[in-house]
């Protein structure tokens, strides 16, 4: 049995180096991209109401959920999409998130789908959405924001003129904000599933 190698000359090897380091480098910029600086759980729009929600059901069924939705229950708002890194990172926790709590009848959580591109139909964004949770075998419902009614509200709040994905708003019972975080870094679901347990046990208290 033989093996055949091949040796990488010094050439090769320092452009596959820079080619590595350029790599990481855009993946930096692109996450710095999608998740702007100062929006954090400690973010000032804390304490603060949305003005304006309105999603649609996208997949796995759901109704359309208005203002109205938001009392009575703890609630919690992912916006992601399937074509975003820092999103695919996030989304099992969200998941995760969901089965913890779903039992609990003061509970809701809202998977919000959204487009890479404005002009997709709300027909593809669905079949995307479908088939990245059917591979990945998530039976998470999905709700779309449509016109971007609900995001444009959500930056009114956290004073952004652009928005980051992914984003997080954890809600109390009367609607109102306390906790956001925008982009994902490891560790930080426990931050959102320590919140929502926080304020699930001042409910019942």
């Amino acid at each position: 049995m033989t093996e055949e190698t091949h040796e990488i000359g010094p050439e090769r090897g320092r452009i596959g180096h820079w080619l590595f380091l350029a790599a990481i480098a855009f993946a930096v910029f692109i996450y710095t991209l999608l998740k702007p600086a100062g929006c954090h759980e400690d973010s000032s729009a804390v304490g603060s109401s949305l003005e304006q929600l309105r999603l649609e059901p996208l997949t796995g069924g759901g109704h359309t959920v208005g203002l109205k939705n938001l009392q009575g229950r703890v609630t919690v708002i992912n916006f992601w999409g399937t074509w975003c890194p820092p999103c695919r990172m996030e989304f099992p926790h969200v998941v995760a998130l969901d089965r913890r709590f779903r039992k609990h009848k003061a509970f809701q959580l809202f998977a919000v789908s959204c487009e890479a591109h404005h002009d997709i139909e709300l027909a593809e964004l669905a079949e995307e959405t479908a088939t990245f949770l059917r591979e990945q075998e998530f039976d998470l419902p999905t709700y779309a924001d449509p016109e971007t009614v609900t995001r444009i509200a959500v930056g009114q709040v956290l004073g952004e003129t652009s928005f980051g994905y992914p984003t997080t708003l954890v809600l109390d019972q009367s609607g109102v904000i306390r906790g956001v975080w925008v982009g994902y870094e490891p560790g930080e679901e426990r931050k959102v599933e320590a919140l929502v347990e926080q304020l699930l046990a001042d409910s019942e208290a």
